[in-house]
C-alpha cells in the first residue's frame, strides 16, 4: 500500500536510511530531497506531484532486517525445512529488471537512439557537479561500454494510468487452481521439474527453488499458475497422484492463460518465461492462441532487450545466464511455431547475436545423471533450432533464387549433418530423457529440407531431378512414421515439444502425396502399409499410454490414410474391361460402336425432363447471334 506524504516526514538527510525515499526517486535511483519541510521533494514538486512512500511493513527495510526476531525465525526454518531459507542464500539484486509489482520497467533503446543518448550522457557526466557524480543520470541507464554499439535501456512506467493491479495479475487464478490442486500442489510441482524443466530449462535458480520449497508467494503468481498447469498433464506418472482424479486440465490451462492475458497488462521477465512455457504446455489445443502469443512474447522478449548478447554488460552475472536462457526459450518457440503452424518467424537470423547457452550454465549443482541428459538435448535443440533459422526464409520465400537455392539446401543439409555428428553417442536411440523428441526435430528438419530441395527441382523445371527429390522426400517422410513405429511406453511419456503433432501431420500429408504421384505399385502399397501402421500405433500410445500428442494427428490424417488405403487395394486388382459389341453389317456403312443391349431406348439417353429449359426451346435460334447456322 502506498501513502502521500504528510508532515510526519519533514525533512531527509543525505543518504538517510531511517527516512526512505519516495517511490519516484528509489525507481528512477536518484536522491530524494526535501529542502522545504512539509512539502514534497524537490524532483516530484518540479513535476508537481505528490511524493508516495512504499508500505515499510512490506519494505523489508534495513530496521526491520537488523532486528532481534530475524535469528530464531531463520533457525526455525532451517529446523523445520532441513535446509537453508532463501534470504540465507548468496545471490545479488537484479540491476536491470525489477520484479511485476516494481512500479517502473527498463526497456531497450533502438541503436540510433542509443548512440545519440550515450553522446549526451557522456557530455553530462564531464560536467557535472562533484557531489552528484555517483546519482543517476535521469532515466537512462548504460550498460556497456562500447561507443560502437552502446546498450541504454530507459525507464518507463510499468502500469498504465489507472490499471495497477491491487492484488496482483493472477491471484485469483491462483488461489483456484491451487484449490482445485487440493494437498497435491507439491507433487504437481515435482511433475514439472522431472518432466519440464530440465528438458527445457528457461526458469532461473533463484526461481526454481522458491518453487520447490513450496514459497509460491514469492514468486510470479502468472507464473506459478503456468508451472502448476503445465505439470498437470504428467499427473498419472506420480505413484502418489495417480490414486486420485486428475483435475479438469482444460479449465486449469484456462485459467493460467487468463492469468497471463492479465499479466500482460504490466509485464516483467516472468511474463516472458511464463509465455514461453505456456506455448510449450500440452495439450496444445488453440492454434490461433498459440500464434498470437508467441506474437506478442517475441515483442515483449525484444522490448526487454533479450535479442542482445549481455555477456560484457554492467549487469550481475545470474542476470546475464538468466537473459541466455529465456533468450534460447523464445527463439525456439517462434521458429518451431513458424515450421508448425505455418506463419513467418518473427526473429530474423541476422537481428539477435546472444550465443548458445552451455550444459554447465543450466545444469544445477547436484544434478542427476537423467537431469544432464535431458539437459544436454536442450542444448543441442538449441542449435539445430538455430540452423532452422536459416531453412525458414527458403521455405516461406516468394521468388527465390532459382540458381543458387539448390546450392544453399546442400549447404544447410551439411550443416544439418555435423550437428548431427555432433550428438552424444547415445543418440539417436531414445532411451535418455529428452533425446525422443530431440531425434524427431532432427528428423522433422531433414523432411523440411527435402521439401525444399524438391521446390528447387521443380522451379529449374528438370523432370528427372524432380523424380529424385519426389523418393528423397518419401524416403524423408518414411523415416519419421518408421521412428514413431518405434518408442514405447517410455519414450511416449517423455518430454515432447506440442508442434510435434503438427509436424506429424505434415509428414502423414507428404507420404499420401508420394504415395498418389508415384507410378511403381510396390513403392505405393509399402507406402500405404507404413501409413496404416503408424495411424494404429500412435492410437494404441493415446489410449494406453495418454500421448495426446496423437489427438490432433489422428483427427486430421485417419479419415485420409483410410481412403487412400482403400482406393490403392481397390487399384491393386486388374480392373474390368468394358466390352462394346460390333455387329457385323457387311452391307451397311458403320457409323460407330452400338451397345448391346435391345432394351436400351433413345428416350433413357435422352430425357426432355433432365434440361433446365423447355423442349421447344432447343428448337429456336438465340437472337443477338448472326452467323448461328445449323
Amino acid at each position: 500500500m502506498a501513502s502521500t506524504a504528510g508532515g510526519s516526514i519533514q525533512s531527509r538527510p543525505y543518504r538517510s536510511h531511517r527516512v526512505p525515499a519516495c517511490i519516484r526517486c528509489r525507481s528512477r535511483k536518484i536522491r530524494c530531497h526535501i529542502d522545504i519541510p512539509g512539502e514534497p521533494c524537490l524532483s516530484c514538486r518540479e513535476r508537481r506531484l505528490k511524493c508516495q512512500y512504499a508500505d515499510r511493513s512490506h519494505d523489508g527495510s534495513p530496521e526491520d532486517t537488523n532486528s532481534g526476531t530475524r535469528t530464531p525465525k531463520r533457525q526455525r526454518l532451517n529446523r523445520d525445512g532441513g535446509g537453508e531459507d532463501d534470504e540465507d542464500r548468496p545471490r545479488s539484486a537484479p540491476v536491470l529488471h525489477r520484479p511485476s509489482s516494481h512500479p517502473s520497467a527498463s526497456i531497450i533503446l533502438a541503436p540510433h537512439v542509443a548512440e545519440d543518448v550515450d553522446i549526451l550522457q557522456r557530455h553530462m557526466s564531464q560536467h557535472r557537479p562533484p557531489e552528484a557524480q555517483g546519482t543517476d543520470a535521469g532515466h537512462y541507464r548504460t550498460l556497456n561500454q562500447d561507443t560502437a554499439d552502446p546498450i541504454v535501456y530507459l525507464t518507463v512506467p510499468r502500469f498504465r494510468t489507472g490499471l495497477a493491479p491491487e492484488l496482483g495479475a493472477g491471484k485469483e487464478q491462483l488461489e483456484i487452481i491451487q484449490q482445485l490442486m487440493g494437498p497435491f500442489k507439491r507433487e504437481v510441482i515435482d511433475l514439472f521439474f522431472s518432466c519440464v524443466h530440465y528438458a527445457f530449462p528457461v526458469l532461473d535458480e533463484e526461481t526454481c527453488f522458491l518453487l520447490k520449497r513450496g514459497q509460491h508467494e514469492k514468486v510470479n503468481m502468472n507464473l506459478a499458475c503456468v508451472v502448476l498447469a503445465i505439470g498437470t498433464p504428467n499427473w498419472f506418472l506420480s505413484d502418489t497422484l495417480k490414486l486420485h482424479p486428475k483435475p479438469d486440465l482444460h479449465y486449469i490451462w484456462n485459467k493460467a492463460i487468463s492469468a497471463l492475458m492479465e499479466d500482460f497488462l504490466s509485464p516483467s521477465m516472468a511474463t516472458v518465461n511464463a509465455a514461453v512455457l505456456d506455448q510449450i504446455g500440452r495439450p496444445s489445443v488453440s492454434i490461433m492462441g498459440n500464434i498470437t502469443l508467441c506474437g506478442r512474447t517475441v515483442s515483449l522478449a525484444q522490448t526487454f532487450g533479450l535479442h542482445r548478447d549481455p555477456t560484457k554488460w554492467n549487469i550481475t552475472e545470474s542476470e546475464k545466464l538468466n537473459r541466455i536462457r529465456s533468450c534460447w526459450g523464445v527463439l525456439i518457440t517462434d521458429y518451431w511455431t513458424s515450421i508448425a503452424y505455418g506463419v513467418l518467424p518473427h526473429i530474423g537470423k541476422r537481428f539477435y547475436d546472444v550465443p548458445l547457452p552451455t550444459v554447465e550454465s543450466l545444469m544445477p549443482a547436484r544434478a542427476t545423471p537423467a537431469q544432464r541428459c535431458a539437459t544436454i538435448s536442450f542444448v543441442h535443440l538449441c542449435a539445430l533450432t538455430e540452423l532452422l533459422g536459416d531453412i525458414l526464409p527458403l521455405v516461406y520465400e516468394i521468388n527465390p533464387d532459382r540458381a543458387t537455392l539448390g546450392d544453399t539446401v546442400e549447404s544447410l543439409r551439411r550443416q544439418l549433418k555435423s550437428l548431427e555428428d555432433q550428438l552424444p553417442e547415445w543418440l539417436p536411440l531414445p532411451n535418455k530423457p529428452g533425446t525422443s523428441n530431440l531425434w524427431f526435430c532432427f528428423l522433422s528438419v531433414r523432411l523440411l529440407l527435402s521439401r525444399v530441395n524438391l521446390r528447387a527441382a521443380i522451379l529449374s523445371d528438370d523432370t528427372v531431378h524432380q523424380k529424385k527429390r519426389l523418393d528423397e522426400l518419401r524416403q524423408a517422410s518414411t523415416a519419421i512414421l518408421d521412428y514413431i513405429c518405434f518408442l514405447g511406453q517410455s519414450q511416449f511419456q517423455d518430454f515432447w515439444l506440442p508442434y510435434a503433432t503438427h509436424l506429424l501431420v505434415h509428414a502423414v500429408t507428404v507420404s499420401l502425396r508420394c504415395a498418389v504421384e508415384t507410378p511403381n505399385v510396390e513403392v505405393r502399397m509399402a507406402s500405404v502399409s507404413t501409413l496404416e501402421r503408424f495411424i494404429a500405433h500412435i492410437q494404441h500410445a493415446r489410449d494406453n499410454y495418454d500421448w495426446d500428442i496423437a489427438n490432433y494427428t489422428l483427427e486430421r490424417c485417419s479419415e485420409s490414410v483410410a481412403k487412400i488405403a482403400s482406393l490403392t487395394t481397390r487399384g491393386s486388382a486388374p480392373p474390368p474391361e468394358a466390352v462394346l459389341v460390333m455387329p457385323e453389317r457387311p452391307n451397311e456403312a458403320h457409323t460407330g460402336p452400338v451397345m448391346d443391349d435391345a432394351s436400351l431406348l433413345l428416350s433413357d439417353l435422352l430425357d426432355p425432363n433432365a434440361f433446365d429449359f423447355s423442349w421447344e426451346a432447343l428448337w429456336d435460334t438465340p437472337s443477338g447471334m448472326t452467323n448461328f447456322a445449323l
